[in-house]
């Protein structure tokens, strides 16, 4: 096993220190792996996004009601930050396996506490 997460510390401890300070702005965190779980038991997409990165993304460069398009939705992280953000989602994402996922992440996001609700409410 080797840990990437290992490698880019001991890389950027070489850089000069003035690039060193930058470096940190430009890193992304993973997904925990509770957000990564969201949803569902396993969650077997290899590079979820962080819910807070995709939702800086589409705030950055959308109004509440535009729709997004994610031709690439893995996971569907981008759909949930729309969830949250108040925008329509059109997610695209060609492998079948991720399509459950997609599905119970953002039931989720959009039921957080798994309500049960009736039409006669």
């Amino acid at each position: 096993y080797y840990s990437l997460d290992a490698w880019w510390e001991d890389r950027v401890k070489k850089l000069p220190e003035e690039i060193q300070r930058t470096f940190p702005f430009l890193i992304v965190p993973k997904a925990s792996k509770s957000e990564k779980n969201s949803g569902l038991e396993n969650n077997i997409h290899p590079t979820v996004k962080p819910v807070d990165l995709m939702s800086y993304l589409v705030v950055l460069g959308s109004r509440k009601g535009d729709v997004v398009l994610d031709p690439f939705a893995g996971s569907g992280t981008t759909g949930i930050a729309c969830v949250f953000s108040e925008r329509n989602y059109l997610l695209i994402e060609r492998e079948k396996e991720y399509f459950n996922i997609i599905e119970a992440r953002i039931k989720k996001a959009e039921n957080p506490a798994g309500i049960v609700q009736h039409e006669w409410f």
